[in-house]
């Protein structure tokens, strides 16, 4: 039951400050950047977007529980 309270109380807070919302966003589309950079390189002609968002996800979700 305190997952449902903390992900009900984070829900709240990313709705109720921008602030909050945008560092969520920001830290989000870093970890796509981040993984796109280096994934893909200049010679790709086939790119992998899926797999890389996965990755990107990962990489968020280590970065935020400090894996």
């Amino acid at each position: 039951m305190i997952t449902r309270w903390a992900v009900k109380w984070l829900t709240w807070q990313l709705r109720k400050d921008k602030g909050f919302y945008i560092a969520y966003q920001a830290n989000i589309a870093m970890a796509f950047k981040d993984e796109y950079s280096r994934s893909v390189k200049p010679e790709d002609t086939q790119i992998d977007l899926h797999g890389i968002a996965n990755r990107a996800a990962d990489n968020f979700m280590n970065l935020w529980i400090k894996r």
